[in-house]
C-alpha cells in the first residue's frame, strides 16, 4: 500500500474511532493525517472509501495478530491460549474505538464495508477453530454434541457482547478469561462429573 494511503487510513482509524462514522468529516482525516483535503481525495473519493479502507486494515491487523497470539502460546493451557486469541480482537477494539462509538461504527461498517466485516468475521473464527481443533484432544471436543465451529461461534458472539460493553479493560478481559475458563471446563468436564444442581 501507498505510504500516503496508509498515513490517510492510520488517521481516518484514530479520527472514526473517537468521533464515529457521522461525525467525522474529510477535514478532519486529512488534518490528522497531516495533509490538505484535496491530497486526501487522491486516493479516496468519499469518506466511505476511508472507511472502507479503515476496515479492511482493522481486519487484517486483528487476523494476523490473532494467529501470531495462537501460536506464539502454543505450549501454553488451551485456556490460556484460547484467552490470548480472544483478547486480541477485544484489545484491537479498545485501542481504537472510543466506547461511545461502538454500536455506530459497527453498523455501519455493516452497511458501507458488509463484505469486509463478513470476510474479517470468518477469518477471525478460522483462528479460534485452529486453537480448539489443536486443543481437540485436551478439551474432548472429538466426542462432544457441540462441533469445533460451533463453539468458535459462540465465542465470537460472547466476545462482541464483551466487547461492547460498556465497561473499563480490566472489567473486559477478566469476563474474557472467565469464558475462556468456562469453555475449557465445560468441555473437559463430563457430564457424570457435573454435580447436581
Amino acid at each position: 500500500m501507498d505510504a500516503k494511503r496508509v498515513q490517510i487510513v492510520t488517521a481516518g482509524l484514530g479520527v472514526f474511532g473517537r468521533y464515529g462514522y457521522r461525525r467525522t468529516s474529510m477535514d478532519l482525516v486529512a488534518q490528522a493525517a497531516g495533509m490538505s483535503r484535496p491530497a486526501v481525495y487522491q486516493y479516496f473519493k468519499n469518506k466511505q472509501e476511508v472507511f472502507r479502507a479503515v476496515a479492511e486494515h482493522v481486519a487484517a491487523q486483528v487476523t494476523a495478530a490473532a494467529r501470531e497470539a495462537g501460536e506464539k502460546a502454543r505450549a501454553l493451557p488451551a485456556e490460556e491460549r484460547l484467552y490470548r486469541v480472544l483478547a486480541v480482537k477485544l484489545d484491537v477494539l479498545a485501542e481504537s474505538v472510543g466506547a461511545g462509538s461502538h454500536a455506530e461504527l459497527f453498523r455501519e461498517a455493516a452497511d458501507i464495508a458488509a463484505d469486509t466485516v463478513q470476510a474479517f468475521e470468518e477469518a477471525y473464527r478460522a483462528v479460534i477453530e485452529d486453537v480448539l481443533q489443536d486443543c481437540a484432544d485436551v478439551l474432548g471436543l472429538r466426542d462432544s454434541a457441540l462441533s469445533v465451529r460451533a463453539t468458535a461461534d459462540l465465542l465470537c458472539d460472547a466476545l462482541a457482547g464483551i466487547a461492547q460493553a460498556r465497561q473499563v479493560a480490566e472489567v473486559k478481559h477478566a469476563r474474557l478469561r472467565h469464558l475462556a475458563q468456562l469453555t475449557v471446563r465445560g468441555f473437559t468436564r463430563t457430564p457424570e462429573d457435573a454435580p447436581p444442581c
